[in-house]
């Protein structure tokens, strides 16, 4: 049994399970994955996950660059398509069924047989099989009605959106107990359970990520830690690094 830290990423992720109990959290909705359903996690969404200690969990995972996504023109968008939709809409989950399967099986072989092979030409066959997984993935979800996941507490998940809209103005779990009319430790208490983060670390991440892209558009670092709720820049610079790995000066250059 594990239950992984909540936590975010800077690109986005495709999770197929293939065997196993695991349950995913993404900002406060709640997925129960079976075998064969595919689950999308568009980037900065905040998640986590939890395994059953009795069955061992088998799956595939992709860690995909969005900038790479928006390179690859669909002819009517970019294959990031799908992950636009599941964030907008919530419906991050797919039960794929027997057709569906069918299709998944024969692109993920595909996929596998040029992995690791060295003749001529093999990474473009590779990008070639990657991509036309893409399409799949965009179909499916496009295609069939991906479920939203269930809302463990309608009241925390009205302080995650009030977050989203408010991340960049002075917050404290003080503020929002206030804003919502509860006590303060029953908000962080019911937080930690439904995300399986705290509510510090959540305000902490959500403006990480809108610095991010702060940076990435050509925003000065202090400029961007600023305008997304830091403060005091020393404390902003310290937990951009521990989050991404470099600094946020690196970030603009990355851009």
């Amino acid at each position: 049994a594990m239950d992984f830290r909540s936590h975010a990423h800077d690109f986005h992720k495709i999770i197929l399970c293939l065997d196993g109990s695991v349950s995913y959290n993404i900002e406060g909705r709640t997925y129960e994955l079976r075998p064969w359903d595919i689950l999308l996690v568009p980037r900065n969404k905040i998640h986590h996950s939890k395994t059953d200690a009795v069955y061992a969990y088998e799956r595939v995972v992709w860690f995909i660059s969005s900038e790479f996504l928006d390179r690859c023109d669909g002819g009517d968008g970019t294959l990031s398509k799908c992950f636009a939709r599941a964030e907008m809409t919530g419906s991050c989950l797919l039960h794929a069924s027997g057709e569906a399967r069918h299709e998944l099986t024969a692109a993920l072989n595909e996929w596998e047989k040029e992995a690791d092979s060295e003749e001529y030409a093999s990474e473009l066959l590779r990008q070639y099989s990657f991509l036309r997984f893409m399409i799949l993935i965009n179909r499916l979800f496009l295609r069939e009605k991906g479920e939203t996941g269930e809302i463990a507490d309608e009241k925390i998940d009205a302080v995650i959106e009030y977050i989203h809209k408010h991340y960049a103005e002075p917050l404290t779990a003080e503020s929002i107990a206030k804003e919502f009319y509860i006590s303060k430790s029953y908000l962080m208490h019911r937080f930690k359970i439904v995300t399986g983060g705290s509510l510090h670390g959540y305000v902490t991440q959500k403006r990480l990520s809108a610095a991010l892209s702060l940076l990435r558009d050509g925003i000065p670092a202090t400029v961007a830690a600023r305008e997304c709720g830091f403060s005091d820049y020393t404390v902003f610079y310290r937990s951009f690094r521990k989050q991404y790995g470099f600094s946020p000066v690196r970030a603009r250059t990355m851009g």
